[in-house]
């Protein structure tokens, strides 16, 4: 089963009248499975940052190197860590939330 088709049953399921401690958690779940989901960018791109000329990070992947690396997207164009151009991105996901002991 992918990301999708967990998301549309757990979605499915808080139909079914749950008690709001099991609603809470099947919507973490499916949060939790959207934030570490691909997003081809023939599909969309992020949202522009609100501040202008600033950008923000993204796991991206490229058509050219095999292993994702850490992009950021201005609201036009993809650069890496030296804030070289990144050609050729074909997916992207958010970062995940910083480690944080205790949680």
């Amino acid at each position: 089963m992918n990301n999708q088709r967990a998301i549309d049953r757990l979605t499915k399921h808080l139909e079914w009248g749950w008690s709001e401690e099991t609603v809470a958690a099947i919507e973490t779940g499916i949060h939790a499975l959207k934030e570490t989901q691909w997003i081809p960018v023939s599909e969309r791109l992020p949202k522009k940052p609100e501040i202008d000329g600033d950008s923000d990070g993204y796991i991206v992947q490229t058509r050219r190197v095999a292993q994702p690396f850490i992009g950021y997207w201005d609201g036009r164009e993809w650069t890496d860590e030296e804030v070289d151009v990144v050609d050729e991105v074909i997916a992207w996901m958010p970062l995940p939330q910083p480690y944080r002991e205790g949680e």
